[in-house]
C-alpha cells in the first residue's frame, strides 16, 4: 500500500472515530449532569423533612454535589455558553466555604444560568469571585463550591 492510500485510510479512520469519541464524551457529560440534579434533588427532599421535623440540617463536605466530574462538566458547559464572565466584586477576594452564609456573592446572569442544569427550589447557583457556589436558596448557606469555574 502506497503513502496515499495509507494518509487516505487513517483519514478515513480518524473520520469515524472523533464523531463516536465526542458522543461518547457527551454521553458520559449528560451521566454526569443526570447525577448532579439527582443529588440536588436528593437534597432538596433532605432539606424539605428538616424544614418539616424542625431539626438542623445535616452538615455537607466540599465536593459533595461538585465532583471531579460534574467540575469539568460544568467548566465545558460555562465555557461553550458564550456568556460575560462575572466580574469579581471589588474588595470581596474569599469565597465562602461549605456551611457558611452566602455573604458576598452574587446572582448568575440570566446567560449563565440557562447554560446549567435546573435546581429544585431550595437551591440556587451563585457567584463569588471565579467561585461557582451552589447554595441553599432558603437557609442562606453555601452548599458545595466550584472553584476556578472560569478558569
Amino acid at each position: 500500500m502506497n503513502a496515499p492510500h495509507r494518509r487516505a485510510i487513517a483519514t478515513l479512520a480518524l473520520a469515524l472515530i472523533v464523531p463516536v469519541a465526542l458522543e461518547g464524551r457527551q454521553s458520559n457529560e449528560s451521566a454526569v449532569i443526570v447525577q448532579f440534579q439527582r443529588a440536588a434533588d436528593a437534597y432538596a427532599f433532605q432539606h424539605r423533612q428538616v424544614e418539616r421535623r424542625g431539626a438542623a440540617p445535616a452538615a455537607l463536605a466540599e465536593g459533595g454535589f461538585f465532583t471531579p466530574q460534574a467540575a469539568a462538566a460544568f467548566r465545558d458547559r460555562l465555557r461553550a455558553a458564550g456568556c460575560e464572565r462575572p466580574q469579581a466584586v471589588e474588595g470581596n477576594f474569599v469565597v465562602p466555604r461549605v456551611n457558611s452564609a452566602i455573604d458576598g456573592t452574587s446572582p448568575l446572569s440570566p446567560c449563565l444560568a440557562a447554560a446549567l442544569p435546573k435546581l429544585p427550589p431550595e437551591l440556587e447557583y451563585r457567584v463569588a469571585g471565579v467561585a461557582l457556589i451552589l447554595a441553599d436558596a432558603h437557609l442562606h448557606v453555601v452548599v458545595d463550591v466550584l472553584h476556578a469555574a472560569w478558569s
